[in-house]
């Protein structure tokens, strides 16, 4: 019996510790080799998704667009992307808008506008849908921008986040609806120097 209680108040103890450990090792970014390029992708763990509501055509209906950081390394030549897709729960036939157009994002981060471009050709990152947060379904835009760390540390520090896409039919912000900010300020320390 005195030996089962020296086990469990042990156990007790350790907990903790064990507790501390783990979201650092959740938070750590996904690494994986792309077979087709040759590329090891860093990717970040968890993305940052901005939506609208879409009450003018269901009840709990939204558009979304999820970011998601990922590095390619293409034998030492390093690249930085914002992946960007984008989605929505509104049924097509309903959604009243033709699309993105050009694809070009306003991203609004603490009063200062950063207008992004898409890469054209899109790099082949891009194939990689599932790791990089596309939505299930398959359905949606997948995008993919040239970005500096810059950038990307200053998105992951902007209290105040929101996008459009520039030639979008809708004349709505997308807002933080999951915050993935932390997961991208762990992502830029883990890839390179601050």
């Amino acid at each position: 019996m005195h030996a089962r209680a020296l086990n469990r108040a042990l156990l007790m103890m350790l907990l903790p510790l064990l507790g501390a450990c783990a979201p650092h090792r959740a938070s750590r970014p996904l690494e994986l080799l792309d077979e087709s390029s040759g590329a090891l992708l860093t990717i970040v763990r968890r993305p940052i998704i901005c939506a609208r509501s879409r009450t003018d055509v269901a009840a709990n209906a939204r558009d979304y667009v999820t970011l998601a950081a990922a590095q390619e390394d293409r034998s030492g030549r390093i690249s930085d992307w914002l992946t960007v897709h984008r989605w929505s729960t509104v049924d097509p036939r309903f959604s009243g808008d033709a699309g993105v157009g050009s694809g070009r994002l306003r991203i609004v981060a603490d009063d200062r506008v950063l207008t992004l471009a898409p890469a054209v050709p899109a790099p082949s990152l891009l194939a990689r849908r599932r790791e990089l947060f596309a939505p299930p379904n398959g359905r949606g835009l997948s995008l993919a921008y040239a970005v500096d760390r810059s950038t990307l540390r200053y998105l992951a520090s902007a209290h105040s986040l929101s996008l459009r896409f520039t030639d979008d039919a809708l004349p709505l912000d997308y807002t933080v609806w999951d915050d993935g900010r932390p997961a991208l300020q762990a992502w830029l320390s883990d890839t390179g120097p601050p």
